[in-house]
């Protein structure tokens, strides 16, 4: 096989676990989103939307960087070990990076749900008692 198939391969199974592990990711999210958030349910949907196009775009832009346009030095004309293990890497840190971001935002939502919280009832506070301003 050619390197350029391996390319194309590759590429597709980026954009496939991409395509199907982000709406994956989005369906388990909602109700824990929607606990985090449940003093104000309108700021869990905002988030979510924020998230989604944060893992679209971090997430693209990794295929991006990676796709290959040109044989490397070193690669054979025909698909080598070499080429497997660049190939598998790109997958890899991929998958990587999805879990660890979807980790960092698992623990740090439940933070922010709080101090969106507390801004909120500071607000209302605030309004129901016209001295404390």
């Amino acid at each position: 096989m050619s390197w350029w198939v391996l390319e194309l391969i590759t590429f597709g199974v980026l954009v496939v676990a991409l395509v199907a592990l982000g709406p994956l990711i989005k369906r388990f999210g909602r109700s824990y989103a929607a606990d985090v958030f449940r003093a104000n349910p309108r700021t869990g949907k905002s988030y979510i939307v924020l998230m989604d196009i944060a893992y679209y775009l971090i997430f693209s832009a990794y295929v991006l960087f990676t796709t290959v346009f040109e044989q490397q030095r070193g690669w054979a004309a025909t698909v080598n070990a070499e080429q497997l293990r660049n190939g598998a890497l790109r997958i890899g840190g991929m998958l990587l990076i999805m879990g660890i971001l979807h980790g960092a935002n698992v623990l740090s939502l439940p933070i922010i749900g709080r101090l969106l919280g507390l801004g909120r009832r500071l607000d209302e506070d605030a309004r129901d008692d016209p001295k404390a301003a």
